[in-house]
């Protein structure tokens, strides 16, 4: 193996490494923290999506649940940390969204809290990825934004789903979904490009052997 080989294959190490870090910064979910319902609400307003109180739809999502604004009074002033709209899981409410993943691990992450005006003192709902249950999460009554985070494996058609378990009105706020690539730990590419020093030691001494 020549330097120029060995120059090529420590690039391309470094461009993997590279293009692993801008596929985990890319958000997979479409409009993860519900900025564009595809119709307005009027200031501290809300309104439903699903069931006999539809109010349009919105884009990426299908399912039944509330859909408010930050500054909406009726839902306690929420105060989402990622724009201005968010979504409740209230009873059995859900939202899903299906994604076209290649083969690979990835990790979904997301935000929530605890409606402080009305219902229970927990609102429980389960998060799933593929038709299977990753997480069941309870949050409590008056909770604070909190950050979530799951990992899976996957690949092709996969539906994420956030589904109300209460039978009541409790409800948690839910923003900020995001489905990226998991990059490997940096020690990965550290071995990957150690290994390929030791191959271009290897070959210096095999051509020096040739020479002498």
């Amino acid at each position: 193996m020549n330097k120029k080989i060995l120059a090529a294959l420590v690039a391309a190490s470094a461009a993997l490494s590279m293009g692993g870090v801008a596929q985990a910064a890319a958000n997979l979910v479409v409009n993860g923290s519900f900025e564009d319902p595809g119709f307005s609400l009027p200031a501290g307003s809300y309104c439903y999506l699903g069931g006999p109180y539809d109010c349009g739809s919105v884009n990426g999502w299908t399912g039944g649940f509330p859909l408010m604004l930050t500054n909406s009074g009726p839902w306690g002033n929420p105060n989402t940390p990622d724009g201005n709209v968010l979504i409740g899981i209230q009873g059995t409410s859900f939202i899903q969204q299906t994604l076209n993943l290649a083969p690979g691990t990835y990790t979904l992450s997301w935000m929530d809290a605890g409606r402080g005006n009305y219902g229970g003192p927990t609102e429980v709902y389960e998060v799933s990825v593929g038709g299977n249950v990753m997480s069941v999460e309870s949050v409590n009554y008056g909770a604070g934004w909190t950050a979530k985070s799951l990992t899976f494996s996957a690949a092709g058609a996969t539906t994420l789903s956030f589904a109300g378990q209460t039978q009541y009105d409790a409800t948690a706020f839910v923003d900020n979904v995001a489905v990226t690539a998991a990059v490997p730990e940096p020690g990965t590419y550290a071995m990957l490009v150690a290994g390929l020093g030791l191959l271009g030691v290897a070959a210096r001494r095999q051509r020096a052997r040739r020479t002498s």
